[in-house]
């Protein structure tokens, strides 16, 4: 019956409540009002006594010792008043509690009634004494003789006293009242919790839980109307944030897509230089974790140079709004060297907790090195296409129309022409074949083949330089005649280029092995020679277009390669999503090892 009230209805019952305790305060304020005026009166007495002791003493100045005992001997037995009496140099002539022969001189700065009396007027304070350790009211009056203080009368009250017989006064009569108010504001916390503490809990709470973000339905409120229709609301504001926290997630899980996939390194700082968000490639860049929000930029970018741009922009952002945003540096990061494009944005936010300011940082290693290496290129195939021309050029230029009368020199001119000719069929050859090593447009074609299959082209290709060189040539395998599926042209590319470069580098009468081995779905291939080796500092660079090592440490001083052989089996390994090592020693041979993933055949294990 109670829930269909109006919670106006409610709402006077909890007047009653109010109106309990405005009595209750009422009640607190009547006995302190009680206690003010017992002590007003106390002061009156005070002051009558005080008076009344000054004008003996002056009547019967100087013959006072006698009458100054009597009075103090009076408060000492039945008054709640200690009494003081002081000559004008502040010494103690008498006290009702401490013999005056003990206590200090009393004209000091700590008591201002004793001061103002021997000046001629009335002296008051509120203090605890030094002497009794309680709080006392102090009135001084001046003995006058002729016009002049004589002396000083001053009169304390113990408060601290007082107050403490006025509670004893009191206690009881006000426990009884406060227990009585207990019990009736325990009746009516019941009674109101049952009427509507319990619904606005309720309601509370379900506020609380959306507040969390909690925003699943609830059941609805069963109270008064007017709770009703706050719980309604309620859930209509629930449906609302719902909708548009969706709204939000799917427009900050668009954004975020959008800016992990982007190529570029992004951080988003706030107004306190504190990181809230990068993406995915700036934590490969940089080699971030995952859960590293809300830190400083230099402890995420541990390297100077890019942090002091960022706060060099920040800083000329703050004072000028200008200077340059975009600069491109040349950074070593992890022992490399990156080429990066750094860019300072700053946004238009107001709260400390949103980005102010993006921080871009755009690697263009690969682009610079791609640059560079299409003009090493160019320029080293122009030095390898022009060396062999002007040896054809100055070789014909020796021919003359007696030429053909010296036979001698005629041999030896086409014996150069043809090796140079030679020289350039097997660098277009070779530029061919890196073309197709490169070329991404040329689908990876899976053939079946096994080491038998490869055993038998390499060995009809290579066998006669072999033999010409005495080389002790084996090729080992660890599975036999197992069958896999390889891109058997690129495959070739690799094996040819190898061993080429093998017996190129190795010396007569030295080994070269070539052994298959297998770990699961990887073809692994291991390329041994006993040749001249390669220096470590050359190592990262024999990789490389058109680079060659000392002519000088080859096996074979006459023979001169392209300088493309090591680059067309990297790209061809990178082409089947491998990966090749090198291990090397001078004057010890030099092993290369490729890993590419195959489909090895499943009835034949």
């Amino acid at each position: 019956m109670l829930q269909s009230r109006s919670f106006f209805f409610t709402l006077l019952l909890g007047n009653l409540l109010l109106i309990v305790t405005i009595l209750g305060i009422g009640f607190w304020v009547a006995s302190h009002e009680i206690d003010r005026q017992a002590s007003g009166l106390t002061e009156r007495h005070q002051e009558q006594f005080l008076s009344l002791v000054v004008g003996n003493l002056q009547e019967s100045w100087p013959n006072v010792d006698a009458r100054i005992k009597q009075y103090c001997n009076f408060c000492a037995r039945e008054s709640e008043f200690r009494l003081t009496v002081i000559d004008s140099q502040g010494r103690v002539l008498g006290d009702s509690e401490y013999s005056a022969e003990k206590l200090e001189p009393h004209q000091t700065d700590d008591r201002p009634e004793i001061l103002a009396a021997l000046g001629g007027r009335r002296g008051e304070d509120l203090r605890r004494s030094t002497t009794t350790k309680t709080r006392y009211h102090y009135l001084a009056d001046p003995v006058l003789l002729e016009g002049k203080p004589v002396a000083v009368v001053r009169v304390a009250f113990p408060v601290d006293r007082f107050i403490e017989n006025n509670k004893n006064f009191f206690f009881h009569g006000i426990f009884l009242c406060v227990f009585l108010m207990l019990l009736a504001v325990v009746f009516l916390a019941f009674l109101l919790r049952r009427i509507w503490h319990k619904p606005l809990r309720l309601l509370n709470d379900e506020a609380r839980r959306i507040a969390e973000g909690n925003l699943e339905p609830s059941a609805p409120l069963d109270g008064p109307l007017e709770m009703t229709q706050l719980s309604q609301s309620l859930e209509t504001m629930r449906r609302t944030v719902s909708r548009q926290l969706n709204t939000i997630t799917q427009q900050r899980e668009g954004l975020q897509t959008i800016l992990q996939s982007l190529p570029d390194s992004i951080f988003a700082i706030n107004k306190a230089a504190q990181v809230i968000y990068f993406n995915d490639a700036a934590r490969r860049l940089f080699r971030l974790e995952s859960q590293t929000f809300q830190s400083y930029l230099q402890e995420l970018v541990r390297n100077a140079a890019i942090v002091d741009w960022y706060l060099q922009r920040r800083r000329a952002s703050k004072t000028s709004g200008s200077g340059e945003k975009i600069e491109r540096k040349e950074i070593d990061l992890f022992g490399r060297k990156h080429f990066l494009e750094l860019e300072y944005v700053e946004t238009e936010n107001s709260s400390a907790e949103d980005a102010a300011s993006l921080l871009i940082v755009s690697d263009l290693t690969e682009a610079v090195r791609a640059s560079r290496m299409k003009t090493d290129f160019v320029a080293n195939a122009s030095h390898e296409l022009r060396t062999p021309l002007a040896a054809i050029r100055a070789a014909l230029d020796n021919v003359s129309d007696d030429i053909f009368d010296d036979r001698e020199t005629l041999e030896r001119i086409i014996r150069i022409v043809d090796r140079h000719v030679s020289r350039l069929d097997s660098l277009i050859e070779d530029l061919l074949a890196l073309h197709g090593s490169e070329d991404e447009t040329v689908s990876t074609r899976l053939e079946e083949t096994c080491v038998v299959d490869q055993r038998f082209w390499i060995e009809e290709l290579f066998q006669k330089r072999i033999a010409e060189k005495r080389l002790v040539f084996s090729l080992e395998s660890d599975f036999g005649d197992l069958k896999f599926h390889v891109d058997n042209k690129r495959l070739g590319l690799i094996l040819q280029n190898l061993i080429d470069n093998a017996i190129k580098f190795t010396p007569e009468g030295g080994a070269i092995t070539l052994r298959f081995s297998r770990d699961d779905s990887f073809l692994f291939v291991t390329c041994r020679d006993t040749g001249c080796g390669i220096a470590m500092e050359e190592q990262q660079r024999v990789f490389e277009r058109f680079y060659q090592g000392n002519s000088s440490k080859t096996g074979d001083g006459r023979i001169r390669g392209t300088g493309l052989g090591l680059a067309i089996v990297k790209h061809a390994v990178e082409r089947l999503k491998g990966n090749i090592s090198l291990e090397s020693r001078i004057a010890q041979g030099s092993v290369f090892t490729i890993c590419v993933p195959v489909m090895f055949e499943k009835s034949s294990q």
